[in-house]
């Protein structure tokens, strides 16, 4: 498993648009700004085929953490908010078809 970070996002953006690597980091940025905004505020951001961002509310709860100088003891996590995300009908069919390297892999097994 390869880790894609921002850089090379970047750099397949670039490469994609053809465009230079400074013009899709912008581009990139803006559109990181504008989920980070709208999230802020509380709105839902839905990207038809790739996914939905939403904030969703967490319940205070109980529990025992396993390590750390509290291990043993029930400590409170409070009521928060936090980040979802829900994969859209097309990105979870790529995910989930294996690529084609990997299929005929498996069928000589």
């Amino acid at each position: 498993m390869v880790t894609m970070r921002k850089s090379d996002l970047v750099a397949s953006v670039a490469t994609t648009m053809g465009s230079t690597r400074s013009s899709a980091e912008d581009s990139l940025n803006a559109v990181l700004d504008t989920l980070r905004i709208s999230l802020a505020k509380g709105d839902r951001v839905v990207l038809t085929g790739f996914g939905t961002f939403e904030v969703r509310q967490v319940k205070e709860r109980k529990v025992r953490p396993i390590r750390g100088g509290s291990a043993g003891k029930t400590i409170t996590v409070p009521a928060h908010r936090r980040v979802g995300f829900s994969a859209g009908a097309e990105l979870a069919t790529a995910v989930r078809t294996p690529p084609p390297a990997a299929r005929g892999a498996a069928k000589r097994r």
